[in-house]
């Protein structure tokens, strides 16, 4: 017969195993073929909705519907959670650094370790650090570094740490979003995110490292540092069931009160979210602060 003639088409369908499986053992107990058998099939599914309309996948698209609306809220969820931490940053930025003059021994011990891994990590590197608020941290790498990009999304912290002195002029600052990293120009070899990743939902923390590491690319090194959980510091710690995240309540110096995303890892967790995503991988969990130090794979 002439092709332009036949009104027959061959379809390549993706069968799962499960079901190529369970076609096969039928076929073995009938003596058919599996083409007739999924030509009866269909043939069967034609027949149910020449009868019955759409009805028949009434189920199947309530389901599809329900994960529609269950993406779009948790998208709507997150958007305003990063408005709410944008807002609070935004109204503590005059007060942010305060929280590292804290009068404890052994917490400054752990900041005088960690300002002193980083500058001995960072020197001679190109370096995009995300979430720099005011500039701490970039202070810090700059001493030794090459260069720094520092990266936030509040005008207002950026504004007070481009008014630092920056008497190696090798610091650069970017109004940028974290999670579009792609955004921000330049070549990088380390990467640094200092008490940010706390405030990142837990289920964009894969996204978010796959974006960062994309950014930087294999071989670059990165140090991540937050808070490790003690009970009465930072403002009341809030869980709710309907979330895997923990928040903070906590009250600035005008009175305002804001509740954002605070979650704290042991180092089991840590190991777990990190491992899988990097080579060369030191992890260190003291009284108050956790880094990671690792190269990206």
């Amino acid at each position: 017969m002439d092709d332009k003639n036949d009104k027959t088409k061959r379809l390549s369908v993706y069968l799962p195993e499960k079901v190529k499986s369970d076609l096969e053992q039928m076929a073995d107990e009938t003596g058919l073929s599996m083409t007739q058998l999924i030509v009866m099939a269909t043939h069967g599914l034609l027949a149910n909705y020449s009868a019955q309309g759409g009805a028949i996948f009434a189920d199947l698209l309530a389901a599809r519907q329900r994960i529609l609306h269950e993406v779009k809220d948790k998208h709507q969820l997150f958007n305003e959670e990063k408005v709410k931490m944008q807002e609070y940053y935004g109204a503590r930025a005059e007060e942010y650094e305060r929280i590292y003059h804290r009068e404890d021994a052994e917490f400054q011990q752990e900041l005088t370790l960690l300002a002193e891994m980083i500058k001995k990590q960072v020197e001679g590197r190109n370096v995009l650090e995300v979430a720099c608020g005011t500039g701490y941290w970039t202070e810090i790498a700059a001493k030794t570094a090459k260069h720094i990009v520092g990266v936030d999304i509040r005008p207002e912290v950026l504004q007070i740490a481009k008014s630092k002195p920056w008497p190696a002029s090798n610091a650069a600052f970017v109004l940028g979003d974290a999670y579009q990293l792609s955004e921000v120009a330049g070549t990088f070899d380390f990467g640094l995110a200092n008490f940010w990743f706390s405030h990142i939902p837990k289920n964009r923390i894969e996204s978010f490292l796959q974006s960062f590491h994309q950014r930087l690319g294999s071989g670059a090194r990165v140090i991540i540092a937050d808070n490790v959980y003690v009970p009465g510091r930072g403002g009341e710690l809030i869980t709710n069931e309907h979330s895997e995240d923990t928040y903070k309540r906590r009250e600035l110096a005008d009175g305002s009160m804001h509740e954002i995303i605070k979650n704290y890892y042991s180092y089991e967790e840590l190991n777990d979210i990190f491992k899988p995503l990097s080579q060369h991988l030191r992890i260190f969990v003291g009284s108050s602060f956790w880094y990671v130090s690792y190269t990206v794979a």
